[in-house]
Order: structure tokens, then C-alpha cells, then sequence
């Protein structure tokens, strides 16, 4: 039997669709599917039934919610001057991302193309998948000559075509327009970063695979077979389908998991209340307390029978005034089995949660902060499928306002048309496609 060997980062919000997708593989019975990834998985692995490699590839982690994790002093700093970023808004964000992407994205490389050789005499694999984000990862797979297939975790410009930058977004939501200096400012910053990690990877290919051409763009640098998009096909991006093959996916979870009764007790007990409001920032913007308090406080306000439901990371103490029972509090939601029972899904626009909300269909209203959140947004107020805040800048009459669009069902026909086309795909299409090529 043929082995395909999944590689995921320490992440929590990228090792999720990729375990979705090994589940996907392994159903199939046609291979043995090998997930490697940082030890913390090790257990959801083991109970998807596909077998566990341990493999570090980065130094930081987000294993659940990244505050509680435990990080390295460096690490943990970044991720605090990340945070205070967010504050200051999109450009002052994506300027400290650019500048933490060489530590954060690309670690040495050289100690994982030994660890990718060691998996490979081990398991034998007839094909790898990568996340695009695994940098260290891609160009060792490219430098030993292993055949991979690509997987974006995020919007696809994480792939840049065109005249796009990696860490520009391609394009911002209308209520977030940086000016033009600024804009020029993080392009030239993130120009400088393209040019050190292209560099990096030249450099190990001069030394380790000097037969193989120079790399053009790291960033840009991705499987010749096929690359994996976890996102819907909006029809205007990556146009060029075929060399490699191109699969938009529209979403990667498993789409029918069940409350446990806990929960299902309090769906129950709020059944009557209108609306059931979602809040939920990821497992890194969850830190944002005080943008999920304001939020909580207009909801109470405009909605006096509301149900409103937020994740709020390790800072639980910090909501004690939010005791009323038409507010409820943990810091790690259920939150695929919770959105078919919700009528509003308020969120920061990640790729995940944005799927997610898609394929059920629900209004969202986004409140985007960093990295592809901005181009995810725009795609979605452009395509008619959402609202969008400034999560740093927003007032309660545009906050009423907004919501009160999506609860009359200003978004509907465009949520119905493009959760029709997250039904028709998921994780078991990308699992095809890539068993095509094993």
C-alpha cells in the first residue's frame, strides 16, 4: 500500500484542515496516511486513525490559543508586540508581521530537510502534502527531489501571482483603506523581505542541490503538480488551472460534528431568544479583550432578548461583568457544531471561520486585523456575502446598522449561492485530488 505523508505546522488553525483532509485520504482505504506534525497533535492524529510522525518545523506554536501556549521568550515577545500592532491598525500590523516573517516563517533549514530525509527512509512515502506557509519544508522537499503536492491554508494571494507581494493584501475591505504612502511604505518592506528569503533559498540550493535552477520568488515557489486552495472559486484568482493543477476546495472541516449535551442543554434553554450571535476572533485574536467587550456591550444593548456566544481565549477574568445568562463565555468554543444553531456570526475574518460560516450559509459581520484577514474581507463585502468593520474604529450606529442588514437578509442570495458551492466540495474533492496523484 501506497503512504501519503502530511506535514502540517505547529498550528492549531492550519493542522485542523489538514487532518480534515487526512481523515478524507484514510476513508478512502486506498493508502496509508502519515501525519507529521509538532507532539502536541500526536493524539488527535492517533484518534483519526492515520499514523504520527513527530516533526519540528518552527519555533513559535499556536497549539489551541496561542497565549496559553507555552512559547520561547523571543517567540512570546513577538506575539506581544503582534498583538499591541493590532491596535494601531492594518498597516502598523502588517509592517511588524513583515518584519517578524524571517524568525516566524522560515526557520534553518537544514535541520528539517535531515528530518524530512529520516521520514522519508522511514515511511517511503509515494507523496507528500505541505502547507504553503512550511517554507523550510517546500524548499527541502524541492531540494531532495520528493514529489509534494501544495496546500494554502489562507486567502490564495498567499500565493502571489501577478504583481502581488507577499504581506500586501491584494486588495483592503471599504472600511479599512490605508493611504498611499503608508501602503508604499509596507510594500517596500515587504519587497526587502521577498529578497531575503528568495536569497535563503538560493543559498541552500547552491550548497545542497546545485543541479536545480535558481528559485525567482520564494514565496511563489510551490508544488509542480498541484496546489490545494481552502477557499471558494470566486472566479478571480489563479486563473490558470492546469501546471500545476489548481483545487479550490471552499472549505476544509467536517461539516456534521455534534454538541455534546452541555451545550445542546443550552441551545435548548435560549431557543426563544433572537438573535444567536457567534463572536469568535480565532485562537491569536482572541486576545483582542477589549474589541469583544465593545462588541458585547452594543449587542446587550441593541438586542435585550439576545443569546450572545464568544470565545475569549485565557482572559476569562477579564469579563466579570458579563454575568447575565444571554451571555455565554469559554474560552475554546464547539464551533463548527455551533453554527448551524446561531443566526449571526460575528468574527475577524480568518480563513477558517470564514469558510465555516460560508458553508452554513450564515450572515457574518467581519471585523478584520492582520495578515490575509484584510483580502478575505474585502472578498466578502465584494462578493456580497458579508459586512465589514474597522475593529479599531467602529461606532454603535454603524454597528446596529450593519447587523440589522444581515438579520433583514441583505446578504442571503449571494451566503445561499456560494454555500451551495462549499456543499460540492471539501475535504473528500481535495482528498481525490491529491489520491490522483499517489
Amino acid at each position: 500500500m501506497k503512504t501519503i505523508l502530511i506535514i502540517s505546522p505547529p498550528f492549531y488553525s492550519h493542522f485542523s484542515p489538514l487532518l480534515t483532509i487526512a481523515k478524507a485520504i484514510r476513508v478512502s482505504g486506498r493508502v496509508r496516511v502519515v501525519v507529521a506534525t509538532a507532539s502536541p497533535f500526536e493524539n488527535q492524529v492517533r484518534a483519526a486513525k492515520c499514523d504520527f510522525a513527530p516533526l519540528e518545523v518552527a519555533s513559535n506554536a499556536n497549539t489551541g490559543i496561542a497565549e496559553k501556549t507555552r512559547q520561547a521568550k523571543k517567540e512570546a515577545r513577538r506575539l506581544d508586540q503582534f498583538f499591541r500592532a493590532t491596535q494601531e491598525g492594518a498597516i502598523p500590523t502588517l509592517l511588524i508581521q513583515a518584519k517578524h516573517r524571517r524568525l516566524d516563517m522560515l526557520p534553518e533549514p537544514m535541520p528539517i530537510y535531515r528530518q524530512l530525509q529520516q521520514l522519508y527512509q522511514q515511511w517511503q512515502p509515494s507523496l507528500f502534502l505541505v502547507d504553503q506557509l512550511n517554507y523550510a519544508v517546500t524548499l527541502s522537499l524541492f531540494s531532495l527531489g520528493y514529489p509534494f503536492i501544495t496546500f494554502c491554508p489562507g486567502h490564495p494571494t498567499y500565493i502571489p501571482e501577478g504583481d502581488q507581494t507577499f504581506g500586501v493584501p491584494y486588495a483592503f475591505p471599504s472600511e479599512i483603506q490605508p493611504a498611499a504612502k503608508d501602503l508604499q511604505k509596507l510594500k517596500n518592506l515587504a519587497s526587502k523581505i521577498e529578497q531575503k528569503f528568495t536569497s535563503v533559498f538560493n543559498q541552500f540550493l547552491e550548497q545542497y542541490a546545485h543541479h536545480l535552477p535558481a528559485v525567482e520568488n520564494a514565496f511563489r515557489l510551490s508544488s509542480p503538480l498541484a496546489i490545494l486552495f481552502n477557499y471558494p472559486d470566486f472566479g478571480h484568482l489563479h486563473l490558470q488551472r492546469e501546471n500545476p493543477v489548481k483545487c479550490f476546495g471552499g472549505h476544509c472541516f467536517s461539516p456534521n460534528p455534534t454538541l455534546n449535551l452541555e451545550w445542546r442543554e443550552i441551545i435548548r434553554e435560549n431557543h426563544s431568544r433572537f438573535p444567536k450571535v457567534l463572536l469568535s476572533f480565532g485562537t491569536f485574536l482572541s486576545a483582542r479583550s477589549d474589541v469583544i467587550q465593545k462588541t458585547l456591550k452594543y449587542l446587550n444593548q441593541i438586542f435585550p432578548n439576545g443569546l450572545f456566544i464568544a470565545a475569549v481565549g485565557g482572559r476569562l477574568q477579564e469579563y466579570a461583568e458579563f454575568q447575565d445568562s444571554r451571555f455565554i463565555l469559554s474560552e475554546f468554543l464547539p464551533q463548527t457544531a455551533l453554527l448551524p444553531e446561531v443566526d449571526l456570526v460575528i468574527h475577524h475574518g480568518g480563513n477558517n471561520t470564514f469558510t465555516e460560516t460560508l458553508y452554513h450559509a450564515k450572515p457574518m459581520l467581519i471585523f478584520p486585523f492582520s495578515s490575509d484577514q484584510f483580502a478575505i474581507a474585502h472578498d466578502a463585502e465584494h462578493f456580497g456575502i458579508a459586512k465589514v468593520l474597522n475593529p479599531n474604529d467602529f461606532l454603535l450606529e454603524e454597528f446596529e446598522g450593519k447587523i440589522k442588514m444581515l438579520l433583514s437578509g441583505d446578504c442571503d442570495a449571494s451566503l445561499r449561492n456560494w454555500s451551495k458551492f462549499s456543499h460540492q466540495r471539501g475535504a473528500t474533492f481535495l482528498a481525490n485530488s491529491i489520491l490522483s496523484f499517489a
